[in-house]
Protein backbone atom coordinates (compact mmCIF):
# COMPACT_ATOMS: atom_id res chain seq x y z
CA UNK A 1 0.00 0.00 0.00
CA UNK A 2 2.36 2.36 -0.97
CA UNK A 3 3.99 3.90 -4.08
CA UNK A 4 7.74 5.12 -5.26
CA UNK A 5 9.95 5.88 -7.48
CA UNK A 6 13.02 3.15 -8.94
CA UNK A 7 15.54 3.12 -6.56
CA UNK A 8 18.92 2.58 -7.56
CA UNK A 9 19.70 -0.61 -8.69
CA UNK A 10 21.84 -2.85 -10.63
CA UNK A 11 21.86 -2.89 -14.34
CA UNK A 12 19.24 -4.80 -15.94
CA UNK A 13 19.48 -7.83 -18.05
CA UNK A 14 18.84 -7.17 -21.58
CA UNK A 15 17.05 -10.68 -22.60
CA UNK A 16 15.07 -12.53 -20.33
CA UNK A 17 17.19 -15.69 -21.29
CA UNK A 18 20.04 -13.25 -19.48
CA UNK A 19 17.26 -12.52 -16.35
CA UNK A 20 16.98 -16.50 -16.36
CA UNK A 21 20.29 -17.63 -15.92
CA UNK A 22 20.74 -14.66 -13.40
CA UNK A 23 17.93 -16.41 -11.54
CA UNK A 24 19.81 -19.29 -12.16
CA UNK A 25 22.85 -18.72 -10.41
CA UNK A 26 21.07 -17.55 -7.24
CA UNK A 27 20.00 -21.11 -6.45
CA UNK A 28 15.97 -20.87 -7.97
CA UNK A 29 15.01 -18.30 -6.50
CA UNK A 30 14.95 -14.10 -6.70
CA UNK A 31 18.56 -12.32 -7.26
CA UNK A 32 18.54 -10.85 -3.71
CA UNK A 33 20.88 -7.78 -5.20
CA UNK A 34 18.28 -7.18 -6.90
CA UNK A 35 15.32 -8.14 -4.62
CA UNK A 36 14.55 -4.05 -4.16
CA UNK A 37 15.12 -3.39 -7.97
CA UNK A 38 11.92 -1.92 -9.63
CA UNK A 39 13.06 -0.16 -12.80
CA UNK A 40 12.53 -3.38 -14.54
CA UNK A 41 9.47 -5.20 -12.50
CA UNK A 42 7.47 -5.09 -10.34
CA UNK A 43 8.66 -6.39 -6.66
CA UNK A 44 6.77 -10.10 -6.87
CA UNK A 45 7.83 -10.81 -3.07
CA UNK A 46 6.71 -7.15 -1.78
CA UNK A 47 3.19 -7.76 -3.77
CA UNK A 48 2.96 -11.34 -2.22
CA UNK A 49 3.47 -10.11 1.12
CA UNK A 50 1.17 -6.61 0.99
CA UNK A 51 -1.13 -9.04 -0.69
CA UNK A 52 -1.36 -11.90 1.96
CA UNK A 53 -1.60 -9.01 4.74
CA UNK A 54 -4.62 -7.56 2.90
CA UNK A 55 -6.57 -11.08 2.77
CA UNK A 56 -5.74 -11.67 6.14
CA UNK A 57 -7.45 -7.96 7.30
CA UNK A 58 -10.21 -8.83 5.14
CA UNK A 59 -10.33 -12.54 7.00
CA UNK A 60 -10.20 -10.92 10.44
CA UNK A 61 -12.47 -8.05 10.04
CA UNK A 62 -15.10 -10.95 8.31
CA UNK A 63 -14.67 -12.44 11.67
CA UNK A 64 -15.54 -9.32 13.56
CA UNK A 65 -18.49 -8.78 11.36
CA UNK A 66 -20.26 -12.27 11.83
CA UNK A 67 -20.15 -12.60 15.66
CA UNK A 68 -21.53 -9.46 15.69
CA UNK A 69 -24.53 -10.05 12.96
CA UNK A 70 -24.34 -13.75 12.82
CA UNK A 71 -23.92 -15.39 15.79
CA UNK A 72 -20.25 -16.93 17.61
CA UNK A 73 -17.60 -17.81 15.16
CA UNK A 74 -15.87 -21.23 15.01
CA UNK A 75 -12.74 -20.90 17.23
CA UNK A 76 -10.48 -21.96 14.69
CA UNK A 77 -11.35 -18.35 12.95
CA UNK A 78 -10.74 -16.71 16.27
CA UNK A 79 -7.48 -18.75 16.51
CA UNK A 80 -6.13 -17.74 12.59
CA UNK A 81 -7.15 -13.89 13.72
CA UNK A 82 -5.65 -14.01 16.32
CA UNK A 83 -2.58 -15.98 15.28
CA UNK A 84 -1.40 -13.06 12.88
CA UNK A 85 -2.31 -10.23 14.74
CA UNK A 86 1.25 -9.57 15.59
CA UNK A 87 2.14 -9.50 11.68
CA UNK A 88 -1.23 -8.16 9.42
CA UNK A 89 -0.35 -4.33 9.78
CA UNK A 90 3.07 -3.91 11.07
CA UNK A 91 3.83 -6.29 7.95
CA UNK A 92 2.21 -3.48 6.01
CA UNK A 93 3.88 -0.41 7.49
CA UNK A 94 7.23 -1.98 7.07
CA UNK A 95 7.17 -3.19 3.39
CA UNK A 96 5.47 0.42 3.14
CA UNK A 97 8.37 2.00 4.70
CA UNK A 98 11.32 -0.61 2.80
CA UNK A 99 11.16 1.55 -0.17
CA UNK A 100 10.24 5.25 0.53
CA UNK A 101 14.05 6.75 0.23
CA UNK A 102 13.39 6.19 -3.57
CA UNK A 103 10.24 8.27 -3.44
CA UNK A 104 12.31 11.00 -1.67
CA UNK A 105 14.97 10.96 -4.35
CA UNK A 106 11.83 13.54 -6.20
CA UNK A 107 11.16 17.22 -5.38
CA UNK A 108 9.19 17.37 -2.05
CA UNK A 109 6.16 19.10 -3.67
CA UNK A 110 5.34 16.31 -6.21
CA UNK A 111 6.32 13.78 -3.12
CA UNK A 112 3.47 15.46 -0.77
CA UNK A 113 1.34 15.71 -3.59
CA UNK A 114 1.71 12.55 -4.24
CA UNK A 115 0.64 11.14 -1.25
CA UNK A 116 -2.08 13.53 -0.98
CA UNK A 117 -3.38 12.26 -4.29
CA UNK A 118 -3.11 8.83 -3.29
CA UNK A 119 -3.78 8.56 -0.05
CA UNK A 120 -5.46 11.61 1.71
CA UNK A 121 -7.79 11.29 -1.44
CA UNK A 122 -9.43 8.32 -0.93
CA UNK A 123 -9.40 8.57 2.43
CA UNK A 124 -11.74 11.68 2.34
CA UNK A 125 -13.53 9.86 -0.20
CA UNK A 126 -14.19 6.67 1.63
CA UNK A 127 -15.30 8.32 5.09
CA UNK A 128 -18.04 9.77 3.49
CA UNK A 129 -19.18 6.49 1.94
CA UNK A 130 -19.10 4.88 4.66
CA UNK A 131 -20.89 7.73 7.11
CA UNK A 132 -23.15 7.57 4.82
CA UNK A 133 -23.50 4.12 4.70
CA UNK A 134 -23.92 4.05 8.37
CA UNK A 135 -26.42 6.46 8.19
CA UNK A 136 -28.48 4.71 5.50
CA UNK A 137 -28.25 1.90 8.00
CA UNK A 138 -28.67 3.26 11.20
CA UNK A 139 -29.65 6.49 11.60
CA UNK A 140 -29.68 6.38 15.27
CA UNK A 141 -26.04 5.22 15.40
CA UNK A 142 -24.58 8.58 14.07
CA UNK A 143 -23.19 10.52 16.11
CA UNK A 144 -20.68 13.28 14.68
CA UNK A 145 -20.51 15.51 11.77
CA UNK A 146 -18.60 15.75 9.12
CA UNK A 147 -16.70 18.93 11.05
CA UNK A 148 -16.16 16.96 13.89
CA UNK A 149 -12.90 15.31 14.47
CA UNK A 150 -14.96 11.83 15.19
CA UNK A 151 -16.60 11.79 12.14
CA UNK A 152 -12.92 10.35 10.60
CA UNK A 153 -12.32 8.20 13.15
CA UNK A 154 -12.88 5.01 11.09
CA UNK A 155 -11.25 1.84 9.89
CA UNK A 156 -8.95 4.49 7.73
CA UNK A 157 -6.89 4.82 10.77
CA UNK A 158 -4.78 2.90 9.14
CA UNK A 159 -4.46 5.15 5.84
CA UNK A 160 -4.03 8.21 8.31
CA UNK A 161 -0.62 6.73 9.80
CA UNK A 162 0.60 5.98 6.42
CA UNK A 163 0.01 9.33 5.19
CA UNK A 164 1.25 10.78 8.45
CA UNK A 165 4.61 8.40 8.41
CA UNK A 166 5.35 9.25 4.99
CA UNK A 167 5.14 13.06 5.68
CA UNK A 168 7.42 12.33 8.44
CA UNK A 169 9.52 10.50 6.48
CA UNK A 170 10.81 13.92 4.83
CA UNK A 171 12.63 14.40 7.98
CA UNK A 172 15.33 11.63 6.56
CA UNK A 173 16.56 14.42 4.72
CA UNK A 174 18.34 15.90 7.79
CA UNK A 175 17.98 13.00 10.64
CA UNK A 176 19.42 9.98 11.23
CA UNK A 177 16.39 6.77 10.54
CA UNK A 178 17.33 5.61 13.61
CA UNK A 179 16.04 8.92 15.20
CA UNK A 180 12.51 8.13 13.63
CA UNK A 181 12.72 4.52 14.76
CA UNK A 182 13.96 5.09 17.97
CA UNK A 183 11.62 8.45 19.36
CA UNK A 184 8.49 6.42 18.76
CA UNK A 185 9.22 3.06 20.00
CA UNK A 186 9.88 4.75 23.35
CA UNK A 187 6.79 6.44 23.13
CA UNK A 188 4.64 3.31 22.86
CA UNK A 189 5.98 2.47 26.28
CA UNK A 190 4.96 5.78 27.92
CA UNK A 191 1.56 6.27 25.97
CA UNK A 192 -1.12 5.27 29.00
CA UNK A 193 -2.98 1.84 27.50
CA UNK A 194 -6.51 4.13 27.48
CA UNK A 195 -5.00 6.23 24.81
CA UNK A 196 -5.61 3.11 22.58
CA UNK A 197 -5.21 5.02 19.10
CA UNK A 198 -2.48 7.05 19.80
CA UNK A 199 -0.17 4.27 21.30
CA UNK A 200 -1.34 2.33 18.34
CA UNK A 201 0.51 4.90 15.74
CA UNK A 202 3.60 4.66 17.75
CA UNK A 203 3.65 0.95 18.00
CA UNK A 204 3.16 1.03 14.28
CA UNK A 205 5.70 3.55 13.20
CA UNK A 206 8.94 1.81 14.31
CA UNK A 207 7.89 -0.49 11.85
CA UNK A 208 7.29 1.92 9.18
CA UNK A 209 10.98 3.17 9.73
CA UNK A 210 12.69 -0.12 10.17
CA UNK A 211 11.45 -0.91 6.53
CA UNK A 212 13.47 2.38 5.62
CA UNK A 213 16.30 1.16 7.79
CA UNK A 214 16.32 -2.07 6.11
CA UNK A 215 16.31 -0.63 2.32
CA UNK A 216 19.15 1.67 3.11
CA UNK A 217 21.18 -1.54 4.83
CA UNK A 218 19.38 -4.07 2.17
CA UNK A 219 22.89 -6.09 1.02
CA UNK A 220 24.05 -6.28 4.84
CA UNK A 221 20.95 -7.60 5.79
CA UNK A 222 20.39 -9.99 3.34
CA UNK A 223 24.55 -11.10 4.27
CA UNK A 224 23.97 -11.36 7.71
CA UNK A 225 20.52 -13.06 8.02
CA UNK A 226 21.64 -16.03 5.31
CA UNK A 227 18.67 -17.78 4.00
CA UNK A 228 19.66 -20.92 6.21
CA UNK A 229 19.95 -19.01 8.81
CA UNK A 230 16.92 -17.30 8.49
CA UNK A 231 14.59 -20.66 8.07
CA UNK A 232 16.33 -22.26 11.16
CA UNK A 233 15.17 -18.63 12.97
CA UNK A 234 11.74 -18.99 11.50
CA UNK A 235 10.96 -20.56 15.21
CA UNK A 236 10.46 -16.94 16.31
CA UNK A 237 7.56 -15.49 14.23
CA UNK A 238 6.05 -19.29 14.43
CA UNK A 239 6.36 -19.08 18.12
CA UNK A 240 5.02 -15.39 18.35
CA UNK A 241 2.16 -16.15 16.69
CA UNK A 242 1.08 -19.40 18.84
CA UNK A 243 1.51 -17.31 21.60
CA UNK A 244 -0.75 -14.85 20.50
CA UNK A 245 -3.11 -17.40 19.25
CA UNK A 246 -3.46 -19.87 22.19
CA UNK A 247 -2.62 -17.92 24.94
CA UNK A 248 -2.53 -14.03 24.88
CA UNK A 249 -3.73 -12.32 21.37
CA UNK A 250 -0.68 -9.45 20.79
CA UNK A 251 -2.92 -6.63 19.54
CA UNK A 252 -0.31 -3.63 18.99
CA UNK A 253 1.42 -4.92 22.84
CA UNK A 254 4.69 -2.92 23.20
CA UNK A 255 6.01 -6.12 24.44
CA UNK A 256 5.50 -7.76 21.59
CA UNK A 257 6.84 -5.37 19.22
CA UNK A 258 10.60 -6.51 18.91
CA UNK A 259 9.55 -10.17 18.54
CA UNK A 260 7.20 -9.10 15.81
CA UNK A 261 10.24 -7.29 14.49
CA UNK A 262 12.39 -9.98 14.17
CA UNK A 263 9.23 -12.19 12.78
CA UNK A 264 9.12 -9.73 9.75
CA UNK A 265 12.34 -9.46 8.92
CA UNK A 266 12.62 -13.22 9.00
CA UNK A 267 9.82 -13.87 6.75
CA UNK A 268 10.81 -10.83 4.08
CA UNK A 269 14.50 -12.38 4.06
CA UNK A 270 13.05 -16.07 2.99
CA UNK A 271 10.14 -14.55 0.85
CA UNK A 272 12.37 -12.08 -1.31
CA UNK A 273 14.61 -15.28 -2.65
CA UNK A 274 11.52 -17.50 -3.19
CA UNK A 275 10.34 -18.53 -6.60
CA UNK A 276 7.19 -16.79 -7.82
CA UNK A 277 4.86 -19.29 -7.94
CA UNK A 278 2.03 -18.87 -10.16
CA UNK A 279 -0.63 -20.27 -8.39
CA UNK A 280 0.15 -17.15 -5.31
CA UNK A 281 -0.86 -15.11 -8.42
CA UNK A 282 -4.00 -13.59 -6.83
CA UNK A 283 -2.33 -12.88 -3.50
CA UNK A 284 0.28 -10.72 -5.51
CA UNK A 285 -3.06 -8.92 -7.47
CA UNK A 286 -4.09 -7.84 -4.48
CA UNK A 287 -0.94 -6.67 -3.25
CA UNK A 288 -0.52 -5.00 -6.23
CA UNK A 289 -4.06 -2.84 -5.62
CA UNK A 290 -3.84 -2.68 -2.13
CA UNK A 291 -5.26 0.16 -1.25
CA UNK A 292 -8.03 -0.36 -3.59
CA UNK A 293 -9.05 -3.47 -1.36
CA UNK A 294 -8.23 -2.04 1.84
CA UNK A 295 -10.38 1.57 1.58
CA UNK A 296 -13.40 -0.64 -0.46
CA UNK A 297 -13.85 -3.73 1.43
CA UNK A 298 -14.61 -2.30 4.91
CA UNK A 299 -18.22 -1.33 3.54
CA UNK A 300 -18.36 -4.27 1.57
CA UNK A 301 -18.08 -6.41 4.49
CA UNK A 302 -20.40 -4.21 7.33
CA UNK A 303 -22.85 -4.19 4.13
CA UNK A 304 -23.13 -8.00 4.17
CA UNK A 305 -23.20 -8.48 7.80
CA UNK A 306 -26.11 -5.83 7.89
CA UNK A 307 -28.32 -7.85 5.07
CA UNK A 308 -27.53 -11.05 6.58
CA UNK A 309 -29.06 -9.82 10.32
CA UNK A 310 -32.17 -8.51 8.23
CA UNK A 311 -32.29 -12.07 6.35
CA UNK A 312 -31.88 -13.71 10.04
CA UNK A 313 -29.43 -16.21 8.73
CA UNK A 314 -27.70 -17.72 11.25
CA UNK A 315 -24.92 -20.25 10.49
CA UNK A 316 -21.81 -18.26 11.55
CA UNK A 317 -19.65 -20.55 9.80
CA UNK A 318 -20.99 -20.54 6.32
CA UNK A 319 -21.78 -16.85 6.64
CA UNK A 320 -18.17 -16.13 7.62
CA UNK A 321 -17.18 -17.92 4.55
CA UNK A 322 -19.88 -16.25 2.24
CA UNK A 323 -19.18 -12.49 3.73
CA UNK A 324 -15.06 -13.15 3.00
CA UNK A 325 -15.32 -14.80 -0.50
CA UNK A 326 -18.30 -12.04 -1.62
CA UNK A 327 -15.91 -8.69 -0.07
CA UNK A 328 -12.64 -10.30 -1.74
CA UNK A 329 -14.84 -10.31 -5.06
CA UNK A 330 -16.29 -7.23 -4.89
CA UNK A 331 -12.89 -5.76 -4.16
CA UNK A 332 -11.96 -7.61 -6.72
CA UNK A 333 -14.63 -5.83 -9.21
CA UNK A 334 -12.80 -2.62 -8.21
CA UNK A 335 -9.47 -3.17 -8.48
CA UNK A 336 -9.87 -4.22 -11.88
CA UNK A 337 -11.91 -0.60 -12.78
CA UNK A 338 -9.86 0.83 -10.10
CA UNK A 339 -7.54 2.43 -12.77
CA UNK A 340 -10.47 3.69 -15.29
CA UNK A 341 -12.33 6.67 -15.39
CA UNK A 342 -14.55 7.97 -13.65
CA UNK A 343 -14.10 4.66 -11.22
CA UNK A 344 -10.26 6.13 -10.31
CA UNK A 345 -11.59 9.07 -8.73
CA UNK A 346 -13.12 6.95 -5.54
CA UNK A 347 -9.08 6.18 -4.89
CA UNK A 348 -6.92 8.86 -6.29
CA UNK A 349 -6.46 11.93 -8.01
CA UNK A 350 -5.38 12.81 -11.71
CA UNK A 351 -1.95 13.66 -11.61
CA UNK A 352 -3.06 17.11 -12.67
CA UNK A 353 -6.10 18.63 -11.99
CA UNK A 354 -6.74 20.55 -14.93
CA UNK A 355 -5.01 20.62 -18.23
CA UNK A 356 -1.37 21.83 -19.00
CA UNK A 357 -1.74 25.45 -20.53
CA UNK A 358 -0.42 25.05 -24.33
CA UNK A 359 2.76 26.85 -25.10
CA UNK A 360 2.86 29.01 -28.55
CA UNK A 361 4.30 27.25 -31.53
CA UNK A 362 7.80 28.73 -32.21
CA UNK A 363 9.14 29.36 -35.80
Amino acid sequence: MSEHTDSASSPAPATRAEARRRTDRSGGGADISRALDRHDRRIGWMDLLRGLSILLVILHHSTQITAYRIGEVPGAFEFVSNFFAPFRMPMLMFLSGLLVAGSLHVPTGKYVWGKVRRILWPIFVWTLVYAAMEFVAEPSQVKYMPWELGFWNTYLWFMQFIFAYYIIALLMKWLPIWVLFAVPFVLMFVIPADLELLRRFFYLMPFFFLGAFIEKHWDEYAKRLSVPLAAGLAIIPIGVGLYSGLIDPLWYEPLSAVPAMLGIMILVRLTAVAPDARWLAPARFVGRYSLIYYVSHYPVFAALGWLALKAGFDNPTLGLLVIFLATVAISTGFALLGRRMPVSLLFELPRRLWPAKKTAATA
